[in-house]
């Protein structure tokens, strides 16, 4: 994790940043320093809660509704960003979406809401990444632990952030040069609202059971692993995906 205020003077912009685990990424940040942006899609209040959260860690915070899955948001976001900060150092992608169903099941519209969702809004944030970062930044988009596994009828979710993994491989290979680290971590089940919204209580408790540590993950589990990524320790870890599961698989 991150050590006090290593992030002083660094700009973070913390994509779906304003609930779930995106507003406890975006608060590991602003506790270690870094100028917070968040970026929301629905939820004003959400985001303003969000934003004076992140100010009692006396840094300068913000909010802007963008949508991750429309290419010119993202762009108007990230330009927004270096206009009012100056610089982007600091890229988090969080947004995604759940549907459980057998593949038999699924409707032409569930795929094209998963790959909107958890593909696409990635690619437009790693390509606006890639043309806004600062040399020396980093880039640290949100995976699945099961890209790994299969387990139940996960199969379009998991394959849409297989995609990202692979676009975060190379947009890795591509950013190197600058001195820019690219990575995905993949979390297992987090005990918030994202989780439970997909999940019934049999699915809830074989996912405690999986684990030698008898629970469901916390977003203040994860989020350190984010904030490590993204300060200066981490600099020779690229094109790299971190499970964060507690030995669940």
């Amino acid at each position: 994790m991150t050590d006090a205020r290593d992030l002083d003077g660094k700009v973070a912009l913390v994509v779906g940043g304003t609930r779930n685990l995106g507003a406890a990424i975006a608060d590991q940040l602003a506790a270690a320093g870094a100028t917070t942006v968040v970026s929301y899609r629905d939820g004003a209040d959400a985001a303003g809660q969000t934003v004076a959260r992140l100010r009692r860690h006396q840094v300068d915070a913000e909010a802007v509704r963008s949508d991750a899955t429309v290419a010119a948001d993202v762009d108007s976001l990230f330009e927004s960003v270096v206009t009012r900060q100056g610089r982007v150092d600091i890229t988090v992608h969080v947004p995604g979406a759940v549907t459980k169903k057998p593949l038999a099941d699924f409707t032409d519209a569930d795929f094209d809401h998963l790959i909107d969702l958890n593909t696409r809004s990635a690619f437009h944030t790693l390509r606006a990444a890639s043309r806004y970062l600062a040399d020396g930044g980093r880039c640290i988009v949100l995976s699945t632990t099961l890209t790994s596994v299969m387990a139940g009828p996960y199969g379009v979710y998991s394959g849409a952030k297989a995609a990202v993994e692979r676009m975060v491989l190379a947009a890795a290979k591509e950013l190197g040069s600058r001195g820019i680290t690219v990575n995905a971590v993949a979390p297992g089940p987090v005990d918030d609202e994202f989780y439970h919204s997909a999940e019934t209580p049999q699915a809830v408790a074989y996912a405690k059971q999986a684990t030698p540590f008898g629970r469901l993950g916390r977003p203040e589990d994860v989020a350190p692993v984010v904030g490590f990524l993204a300060g200066p320790g981490a600099g020779w870890i690229s094109g790299q995906t971190i499970r964060v599961n507690g030995a669940m698989f």
